[in-house]
């Protein structure tokens, strides 16, 4: 009898290991609902809550009604969940969906609103052991 107590609890603890581990697990592609910042950096462009704009490599400018703006941002989501975010956060904003792709990985996203087009690009990027999603959002006046 007693050699099976150790034995029931090497099983035990393999058992609770394996169970603690699945909680914890990522979730599956797209399936993470994001939601928007109440802070936005730029007015009618949405960004997921926790993701930071990068300064040194984004810029905006704007004359009356003419806005430029290339905005980079970086946070820890699944990219296929920010893909969806953007899906359904444009058109609150009243960003109409003109094309949507995703190519060798990189999500390329293409809006219209009024006399402005957006274009937003995500893409995992990767430093050293961190992994983090890139955002760029890009927005010209529309060509006539």
């Amino acid at each position: 009898m007693q050699a099976q107590c150790p034995l029931t609890t090497v099983v035990a603890a393999i058992m609770l290991s394996v169970v603690s581990g699945c909680v914890g697990a990522a979730p599956v592609a797209g399936n993470a609902s994001l939601v928007s910042s109440a802070h936005p950096y730029e007015p009618g462009i949405p960004v997921p809550t926790g993701f930071r704009l990068v300064d040194q490599a984004s810029e905006d400018f704007s004359s009356g009604p003419v806005r430029y703006v290339r905005h980079r941002y970086l946070g820890r989501a699944d990219k296929y969940a920010v893909r969806e975010f953007y899906r359904k956060q444009m058109p609150l904003v009243r960003w109409t969906a003109i094309s949507d792709s995703n190519v060798n990985g990189r999500i390329t996203m293409r809006f219209q609103r009024q006399d402005e087009s957006c274009t937003v690009t995500i893409e995992d990027e990767t430093s050293g052991f961190a992994r983090r999603v890139a955002v760029q959002v890009m927005i010209a006046p529309s060509a006539r």
